[in-house]
């Protein structure tokens, strides 16, 4: 009895198409940042970025590690300004882009996601895709754990208190908190 094996083409075909998104100097460059211990190499780590091709201006320095998903192209999708600082265990989701301006500071954990749904039928509720960038403003601060959605812009000057889910634009210049993020209060501009 003869087995329907896949012929060899469509084998290589398969193999192309799984490992498209491996980006092997990205991940070699992660793999050996992940040996600096957290607090340490902080202008190191953000070096090491530069060669896999990720955009980092001068004076930006990494406390951890960065997490990058998606197929997107981390140079071509993620761009990191001058004088920003990140903290650990940040994860970009690059399927869209997302652009950090200058002087942003990042607390750990936090998400940047730029790939959503829309409400699809009954039998399979994600349904299509849709891409969105994100943006955060200059000398903005976002707190541990904020989740940032897909298409949100942050305001230059705004701070994001810990855990909250940004989930619409927010204006410059304000504290927003909560799930959903919800602006509190204007902050002072010298």
């Amino acid at each position: 009895m003869k087995q329907n094996l896949p012929s060899r083409k469509s084998l290589w075909r398969v193999l192309r198409e799984e490992t498209g998104g491996l980006h092997v100097r990205r991940r070699l460059v992660l793999a050996l940042t992940r040996l600096i211990p957290f607090g340490m190499g902080l202008r190191t780590r953000a070096w090491m970025h530069r060669l896999a091709g990720i955009s980092i201006g001068r004076g930006t320095v990494l406390s951890g590690n960065l997490y990058l998903t998606g197929s997107g192209s981390a140079g071509a999708c993620l761009r990191i300004g001058p004088d920003c600082y990140l903290n650990e265990r940040i994860s970009f989701n690059l399927e869209g882009s997302v652009v950090l301006e200058s002087g942003v500071s990042v607390g750990m954990e936090c998400l940047f996601l730029t790939v959503t749904h829309e409400m699809g039928p009954p039998v399979f509720r994600a349904g299509r895709v849709h891409v969105r960038d994100v943006r955060v403003g200059q000398g903005a601060w976002l707190g541990a754990r904020v989740t940032v959605l897909p298409g949100v812009t942050i305001g230059a000057g705004a701070v994001i208190g810990a855990g909250a889910v940004v989930t619409r634009d927010i204006p410059p210049n304000v504290l927003a908190v909560g799930v959903p993020a919800r602006v509190v209060r204007t902050l002072e501009v010298e």
